[in-house]
């Protein structure tokens, strides 16, 4: 039986920084990803990481912004501690190579740092251009690659998480594209997989982004919380792609029109206007095009070298689908866009299973609280890989016993059931539809018990249903989690 220290689930930027940390370190890792490495939902991310660099900005001030927009749902332990250890690891960072904007020798330009809102100082940092996720995840791919402790799998499924009679987390059970099942084995398990956005019919995040790596951890007892908490972008290009045009196009200026051409956030948010926070923004976005037909983004009054400059990149993919940020108004509408509820951990990065770690986006670190900072993302996927690998590197415990428990959730498959494909597909695409109809802007009590009650039939029905029907069993358990969440509340 090959065992490897550590088995990272979820090759976006926080687990890629985890493997290159532990191979740092010279542990044994395999890193493994239900689809190719270069999609993640880091890939998507374009404003950059927070952290308090210019001398006029502090580490409190950060603090206070983030507890100001995650209110009294924020974990202030959690808060300080994340806030107060970014710079150091994007110092690690540094060191490592990635391109930050304005940094040589030693010293940052502070003239390079974004602005976003609710921010009260500049202090977004960015990677490569404007399209921050895209620079910062091929460098780190670049960096794992010649790691050689690093060993990769890419179009691999996550099935369900391993667990001996001990309790302790012992590896995960894997599909490869052939259908073939087969197991890993690991001293410590971590889960990279991102959060559960696409379970959303408008969503910024890729098709992967529908929470296999909570629903896993679930399933053998790992305490999960705040799945009501999903954070809505108020600024997508109008466009079946919902290509997400940057919050830092309004930190520089861009403005906000509905269909009759007023700037309605002064309706919503009269004194911050359209640096109001997300959870603001997006309702407003939301009630405007149902209310007027039509919203738009608009930066064109700003000089067209400037534009070119700070926003080449996302200017370039707006082109691509026929729209000039330089020289018109951009229609846009709200999504789904991060998931802040999830596995909770501890400042540790470890679950409530012993030998399982969750960071970035699947964890639910109690930093965001019920609305997320701008750019504070990064900011969590960077130090919690950071801590988990500081916390393995510290822990001198070994699995004993790698005899896993015969899993229920596994021994209920039935391989001779032969569902539509079509069907099935047709019934996800009406699950996304009404997790938006439901669980987004309007929540209602009597028609979220309603769909709650569908979904434990769909539930029952394909419990025994075999393996590859398995995102379509994810994913009617996330909804059934976000959904109880949110009744939780009534």
């Amino acid at each position: 039986m090959e065992k490897f220290d550590i088995l990272i689930i979820g090759s976006g930027v926080s687990g890629l920084i985890s493997a290159i940390s532990a191979a740092k370190l010279g542990l044994k890792v395999l890193i493994v990803s239900k689809a190719d490495f270069t999609e993640s939902s880091s890939l998507y991310s374009q404003g950059g990481i927070a952290v308090a660099l210019d001398p006029d900005d502090s580490t409190e001030e950060h603090i206070a912004d983030t507890i100001k927009v995650g209110k009294e749902f924020c974990d202030k332990k959690t808060v300080e501690f994340y806030i107060k250890n970014i710079k150091k690891h994007i110092l690690t960072l540094c060191d490592w190579g990635i391109p930050f904007v304005g940094y040589k020798d030693g010293v940052f330009d502070i003239n390079e740092l974004a602005k976003e809102a609710v921010h009260s100082k500049r202090r977004i940092l960015k990677v490569g251009d404007d399209l921050c996720g895209r620079s910062l995840m091929k460098t780190l791919l670049d960096l794992a690659c010649k790691e050689k402790n690093i060993n990769i799998a890419q179009g691999i499924n996550l099935i369900e998480l391993l667990v001996n009679f001990e309790g302790e987390c012992i590896g995960a059970l894997f599909q490869d594209l052939s259908e073939n099942l087969f197991e890993v084995y690991a001293n410590n398990t971590i889960l990279a997989t991102g959060g559960y956005s696409k379970v959303y019919e408008r969503s910024s995040n890729p098709e992967t982004s529908v929470g296999d790596g909570i629903a896993c951890a679930y399933r053998i007892g790992a305490e999960i919380r705040n799945m009501r908490f999903e954070q809505f972008h108020p600024t997508a290009l109008q466009h079946p792609k919902y290509f997400l045009l940057s919050e830092s196009l309004r930190g520089e200026g861009a403005l906000l029109f509905n269909n009759h051409g007023e700037r309605f956030m002064e309706k919503y948010a009269p004194e911050e206007m359209e640096l109001a926070q997300r959870a603001v923004v997006s309702k407003a976005v939301w009630l405007e095009e149902n209310l007027t037909a039509g919203v738009f983004l608009d930066i064109s009054h700003l000089k067209k070298d400037f534009i070119e400059k700070k926003f080449s990149g996302i200017r370039r993919e707006c082109l691509k689908y026929g729209f000039d940020l330089a020289e018109q108004k951009i229609p846009i509408t709200t999504i789904a866009h991060y998931s802040i509820g999830g596995i909770k951990t501890n400042l540790k990065s470890m679950t409530s299973i012993p030998k399982l770690y969750a960071i970035g986006e699947c964890a639910n670190t109690g930093l965001h609280g019920s609305d997320r900072l701008a750019s504070n993302s990064l900011l969590e996927c960077i130090v919690s890989a950071f801590s988990a690998i500081d916390n393995i590197k510290n822990d001198d415990s070994k699995i004993k016993d790698f005899n896993k428990i015969e899993s229920n959730y596994i021994k209920t498959l039935d391989i001779n059931e032969n569902y539509n494909q079509y069907e099935i597909n047709d019934l996800m695409s009406e699950l996304k539809n009404k997790m938006w109809k439901y669980c987004s802007f309007e929540r209602n009590e009597r028609e979220l018990k309603e769909f709650f009650e569908e979904l434990t039939k769909l539930e029952e029905k394909f419990l025994k249903a075999s393996i590859k029907y398995n995102n379509l069993k994810n994913m009617i358990l996330i909804d059934k989690l976000i959904v109880l969440s949110i009744l939780s509340q009534f």
